[in-house]
């Protein structure tokens, strides 16, 4: 087969694909689903962004108002290190969700299902980071006297203690609800495939 041979069937193969009837009317409800699920989606972005950075900037005013601690800089680093594993998770879990692949139904609904998804995901990664920080904090604890540091990594038991507890049961409540949003949204892109799809 030479290179005419080959142009003139992608050429006929393409006429007969301009050919095919194509329905892009995308009902009204889907779209209406989708674009509030997109506008909750960029909200939750933008405060998410908004909260790494107020995280980040009091971390780094604490480091540089309070010299007289040996390990700020460790904790600066640990906090900042954790800031960019949580928003690398954030933007590696929403590629490919802003828009669907084509203009159709079929795309639409395939788009609001892995948005679901991605979200149950975060819920995953939530939990994981929880575990993650807790062990990294035992880990220090416990290395700390070897690399010959006599002050405590908790100054204040307590207060951690509060805010731990705080941060768990927060999780388990934002997990209960993700859960029941997602199922209710999954149900209702399952009704538009009934009645749109089929």
């Amino acid at each position: 087969m030479n290179r005419a041979d080959s142009d003139n069937q992608w050429m006929e193969l393409e006429s007969i694909w301009k050919q095919q009837p194509v329905n892009a009317e995308i009902p009204a409800a889907i779209l209406k689903w989708v674009r509030r699920q997109e506008r909750r989606m960029r909200l939750v972005v933008a405060f998410e962004w908004f909260v790494t950075l107020g995280v980040g900037i009091f971390y780094a005013v604490k480091v540089i108002l309070s010299r007289n601690q040996p390990d700020n800089f460790l904790v600066l680093v640990f906090a900042l290190s954790m800031l960019t594993l949580i928003m690398g998770f954030a933007t590696a879990n929403r590629r490919g969700l802003w828009a669907p692949l084509e203009e159709s139904a079929k795309a639409y609904v395939e788009l609001g299902l892995l948005r679901l998804k991605r979200k149950r995901g975060e819920v995953y990664f939530n939990w994981f980071f929880w575990w993650f920080q807790i062990l990294l904090i035992f880990l220090w604890k416990f290395a700390r006297p070897n690399a010959g540091s006599t002050e405590p990594l908790i100054r204040n038991p307590q207060e951690v203690l509060i805010i731990l507890t705080s941060c768990m049961i927060f999780l388990v409540l934002h997990s209960i609800y993700v859960y029941r949003r997602t199922g209710k949204e999954k149900m209702a892109l399952e009704n538009f495939q009934e009645k749109y799809l089929n």
